[in-house]
């Protein structure tokens, strides 16, 4: 009877493990990977890629606010920034930290970038954009995968 109960257990700890995906090692790879897609899909002005790791409503915290974008919304305002935004440089300054929840079902990537470039304003006029900026990237596990669900960024000058 014990031998029944020890791999009734055993067997629920490898159902629960494959379930919410316990692969911590591939999810943080994975992570970064989606990383790489943010900063490349600027670096390349690629708003596809970009749009498409993301949830359709996410959550973004900067300039001390909070606010719940939609996805027309955030493809709209990016496609307009990528447009008219020059970068010579858009890299991580130091390697990512990635960490993946217990249970596998919500990630984190924190980094710190470094943007060397100039935006066009309105009126025409060219303004430097060069800062660091250090960010939260935050994932969920959906059925289709790890999607961003939202982000919490602040910056300094270079």
């Amino acid at each position: 009877m014990k031998f029944v109960k020890l791999g009734s257990s055993l067997l629920l700890f490898l159902f629960a493990s494959t379930v919410y995906g316990q692969d911590a090692t591939a999810d943080r790879a994975e992570l970064l990977n989606l990383h790489a897609t943010v900063i490349n899909a600027h670096v390349k002005k690629d708003l596809a890629s970009w749009m498409a790791i993301e949830i359709d409503t996410t959550i973004s915290v900067n300039n001390g606010s909070i606010s719940h974008l939609g996805r027309s919304e955030r493809q709209n305002a990016r496609e307009a920034y990528l447009n008219r935004t020059k970068f010579d440089s858009y890299r991580d300054l130091s390697a990512p930290i990635v960490k993946v929840s217990e249970d596998g079902s919500l990630g984190w990537v924190i980094a710190e970038v470094e943007v060397i470039g100039w935006t066009a304003n309105s009126d025409g006029s060219i303004e430097d954009i060069s800062n660091v900026f250090a960010w939260i990237e935050l994932y969920e596990k959906t059925p289709l995968g790890w999607k961003m669900s939202g982000n919490v960024s602040n910056s300094r000058p270079l």
